[in-house]
């Protein structure tokens, strides 16, 4: 698996997790208004919605799946380790919302993701450890053969090498 495509499937988890948190995960009715007649009309429970946790998880293993990108080996184990600990905060969660009453089907479709998202985050941390750093910068300014390498030369520049040093040699500053 390649760091873009770990990245993208940690990414495409989290948009569905948060599309599971949207649902309503208990049956209510709706709330009392205490103020004036159209001015707080509550139209659903503030209880039916899921709970804010799962909410704050689906970031987590969002914003951790886009500093895996970023990060070294250590730091990838790290982060992806805090995301499936956020999945499992997930599923726990979800397991609360099952057992409480007026439930609707929405926890037990959220439990089974957050155990989906919870391996897949563990087989893409795995599989990090094969992801290699970037080496932007690690290219020389000899281009293949004798033909002139632009790219190579203004990266060699960029790193402050000389990339040609035998053009200045006669001059009476290289002296």
């Amino acid at each position: 698996m390649t760091k873009s495509r770990g990245v993208l499937l940690v990414l495409i988890l989290a948009g569905a997790l948060w599309a599971i948190s949207l649902a309503s995960w208990q049956a209510g009715v709706p709330g009392d208004s205490l103020g004036p007649a159209g001015v707080a009309d509550v139209t659903e429970d503030a209880s039916s919605q899921a709970s804010p946790v799962a909410t704050a998880c689906v970031a987590i293993i969002a914003v951790t799946g886009l500093l895996s990108a970023m990060l070294g080996k250590i730091g990838r184990v790290v982060v992806l380790g805090f995301a499936s600990l956020a999945a499992v905060g997930y599923g726990m969660t979800a397991l609360q919302a099952v057992s409480s009453p007026g439930a609707t089907a929405w926890p037990i479709v959220a439990l089974f993701a957050a155990a989906i998202a919870l391996i897949v985050i563990v087989s893409i941390a795995f599989a990090s450890a094969r992801w290699a750093n970037s080496n932007r910068y690690a290219r020389t300014a000899e281009a293949g053969g004798d033909e002139f390498d632009s790219a190579a030369t203004w990266d060699a520049l960029s790193r402050g090498d000389d990339p040609d040093p035998t053009a200045g040699g006669d001059d009476e500053e290289s002296k």
